[in-house]
């Protein structure tokens, strides 16, 4: 199942406390210091169930998890390879 980008944009803003208005689709949460790494685990949780699959430890990392651009081409990846 694939994670819709608004239904991540909400969860960011309302979840993680990262105001819509402050964020786009390139914008740098958790390196830019918007979310701390204790909000990993809600943002992981919440792709699991939106996506149906578990996210593998090796797979969190900045280069996947940073930016909704980046959540999003992951769960694509991801998702493409069930």
């Amino acid at each position: 199942m694939a994670l819709d980008k608004e239904a991540l944009f909400t969860f960011i803003d309302q979840k993680l406390g990262v105001e819509r208005s402050k964020l786009d689709e390139q914008t740098p949460i958790f390196s830019s210091g918007l979310v701390d790494s204790f909000s990993l685990v809600s943002l992981i949780t919440f792709i699991e169930k939106q996506c149906g699959f578990r996210v593998n430890p090796m797979d969190v990392n900045l280069e996947n998890l940073d930016t909704v651009d980046r959540i999003l081409a992951y769960t694509e990846r991801k998702t493409a390879d069930a």
